[in-house]
């Protein structure tokens, strides 16, 4: 049977332990915070537009009407882009279950 001190002493280890993690998932997570500042308004702004897609379509139209070779030239980029989105949510989307049904 372990006596007090010993469990006191491990006790103290643990504490320092956790403190050390703690500290270090600090310093890592702050490196990571402006890459999450620029993730997190990506999203805001990816919602609002989609609450809103008049918007979208009356940009492009305009940016296709007054330029129409850098609309066409970055339409091509765009359509790769939006390819590439899928396929990386197709892939990394959770499974549905037996149970569950499709749509709304």
């Amino acid at each position: 049977m372990r006596t007090l001190e010993d469990i006191l002493e491990r006790r103290a280890r643990l504490v320092a332990t956790a403190d050390s993690q703690r500290r270090a998932l600090a310093g890592h997570l702050a490196a990571c915070a402006g890459a999450l500042t620029v993730v997190d308004r990506g999203i805001i702004w990816a919602k609002w537009l989609r609450a809103r897609p008049y918007l979208v379509v009356a940009l492009v139209t305009a940016v296709a009407v007054l330029k129409p070779r850098f609309a066409l030239a970055w339409s091509a980029r765009i359509l790769t882009l939006w390819r590439a989105a899928r396929f990386l949510y197709e892939t990394v989307r959770p499974a549905k279950s037996p149970g569950q049904t499709t749509g709304s």
